[in-house]
């Protein structure tokens, strides 16, 4: 145990097959009980690994290295790992991204080695590999430059729903592009004279949205969502956009 945690940043622990980033006493007791559940796996980054490596690096804004131990890939990996995890439900389920896209989400969401991670299913996903980047280093800065556009494209698919949520309305009641302080208003000046005690439920909690003095567009509009189908547009579904306009459009006529 003593030997493992003095060389802790020299190797990779794996617990049946997941890796373990960190050494604690939990860890080293269940290695005492249970040895085989547990492998090791050295760092030797050299040549082309390495410079894929701190292409990694220098994407996340993180200082490049010539010698790289276990503290400098957890601390690579991590900020994948922290992207995903903070993404909505809509961003990590929707199918309405490119497929490298689609192929760079589940490679993340899906890590458990780092060094297989940054070396087969990253570059995978995105169509390379580290044979294909060693005949040309060119292929590299591709590789990075397509890494960046796909987690572009994930971190902003939702708000890509929360536009086009605002394209229906416009497209469908407004005959120009207008702010959203200006299609609110309108809106709420629309039903300012509804008989409010005749409004079935479901109308009263829509109307009741409409009229909220929100000034975030994105938090009005997910409450006029969540009005209508009981979902917020984090939790959305791709099917459950479609659903959407067809409620707020009959909504609209029944009003």
């Amino acid at each position: 145990p003593t030997f493992l945690f003095i060389k802790r940043n020299e190797f990779a622990l794996f617990n049946v097959g997941i890796y373990t980033p960190y050494i604690n006493l939990e860890i080293l007791e269940l290695i005492a009980k249970i040895p085989q559940d547990f492998e090791l796996k050295s760092f030797a980054l050299e040549g082309v690994k390495l410079d894929i490596f701190n292409s990694y690096r220098g994407f996340l804004n993180i200082d490049t290295k010539k010698n790289i131990n276990t503290q400098d890939f957890i601390e690579t990996i991590k900020p994948f790992l922290v992207f995903y995890r903070a993404l909505p439900e809509y961003s990590k389920e929707t199918k309405r991204l490119s497929k490298q896209s689609i192929a760079i989400r589940a490679a993340i969401a899906n890590s458990k080695d780092p060094e297989q991670s940054f070396f087969q299913d990253f570059p995978t996903a995105l169509g390379y590999s580290v044979v294909k980047i060693q005949k040309d280093r060119s292929e590299l800065q591709h590789f990075i430059i397509e890494l960046q556009d796909a987690i572009k494209e994930i971190r902003n698919c939702f708000d890509e729903l929360v536009n086009r949520f605002e394209a229906f309305i416009l497209d469908t009641y407004f005959d120009t592009v207008i702010s959203f302080e200006e299609y609110q208003r309108a809106f709420q000046e629309r039903y300012k004279g509804l008989h409010r005690h005749l409004l079935l439920n479901t109308q009263k909690s829509f109307v009741q949205r409409i009229d909220s003095k929100i000034e975030d567009k994105k938090a009005w509009l997910n409450s006029l969502a969540q009005s209508l189908t009981g979902k917020s547009l984090e939790k959305f579904n791709d099917d459950d956009e479609l659903v959407l306009y067809d409620k707020f459009t009959d909504m609209i006529l029944s009003l």
